[in-house]
């Protein structure tokens, strides 16, 4: 099933209030914009982001563990991404999109991609991305996001629960070989581990009064093996654009990530990346 990624660029016409967390706020909007069919057959949301001086923030409010609303100013730079997976391309979503208005946003661009290939790197690319010991570190910053584990909710960053998820995903989504994809996330999952972990746990107003704890915040995974290290990060790539976890439809799942770079390949001592 091809991947149809909609990259959004708008300007907020009209001030507008977050009494809940910004991807239930922009979900409302972008199921208006598509058919009943696109809604039906699934999407992952990014949280509303807004461009400053900084770079891209995500937008947390919806009285995120307690703190008050926020509001998105009139004359707002933001940012949100669309994933839909659909096996007919959504022409009513790039129609409604094309139309230049969503809710209180004035749609400035619209880049559009098209996935049906899971994406692969090489394993020369990370040579220099390890230690002497072929160790690499890969930083994650999550924010709000839910991992399961047969009906359990799991509220941390566990390795093995990111990599078969996002496995299963591409096996389903991009119908990759299910033995190939069981047999290498027995092996990332045995060669990828969590070496720090400074998430917390947050709860989270999804709006009607409804509240969900998920885990939010920086975590480092170290990796053994160069082409274990590739196969991480290609499937860190896809989770970007398809999310990991529970409740993608409202933006959770949503990271950043990067590989941090060793000081020295002598020297197994990792700096902050660059």
């Amino acid at each position: 099933m091809p991947l149809h990624v909609f990259r959004v660029s708008a300007v907020v016409r009209e001030s507008a209030p977050l009494v809940a967390w910004s991807g239930t706020f922009l979900a409302s909007i972008v199921k208006g914009l598509m058919s009943s069919d696109e809604v039906r057959c699934g999407f992952f949301l990014s949280p509303l982001q807004l461009v400053s001086g900084r770079g891209l923030e995500v937008v947390l409010s919806g009285l995120l563990n307690g703190s008050s609303h926020s509001v998105v100013e009139a004359g707002s730079r933001a940012v949100f991404s669309v994933t839909l997976f659909c096996k007919e391309f959504p022409f009513n979503f790039l129609n409604s999109l094309g139309n230049g208005s969503a809710g209180p946003f004035t749609i400035q661009s619209v880049d559009y991609e098209y996935i049906d290939v899971f994406p692969g790197s090489r394993s020369e690319d990370f040579v220099n991305l390890v230690d002497a010991y072929s160790r690499g570190v890969v930083e994650v910053f999550f924010y709000p996001t839910i991992l399961v584990f047969r009906g359990w909710r799991v509220l941390y960053p566990s390795p093995q629960r990111i990599v078969f998820n996002l496995l299963k995903q591409a096996t389903n989504l991009l119908n990759l070989d299910p033995r190939i994809a069981k047999r290498r996330a027995r092996v990332l999952s045995r060669n990828v581990e969590l070496i720090r972990d400074d998430t917390r746990i947050v709860a989270v107003n999804i709006g009607r009064r409804r509240t969900a704890k998920a885990f939010m915040g920086r975590a480092l995974f170290g990796v053994t093996g160069i082409e274990n290290l590739r196969d991480f990060v290609d499937l860190l790539r896809f989770g970007t654009i398809v999310g990991v976890g529970k409740s993608r439809g409202i933006g959770f799942g949503f990271y950043r990530f990067r590989v941090l770079k060793p000081r020295s390949r002598k020297e197994p001592v990792y700096g902050e990346g660059e």
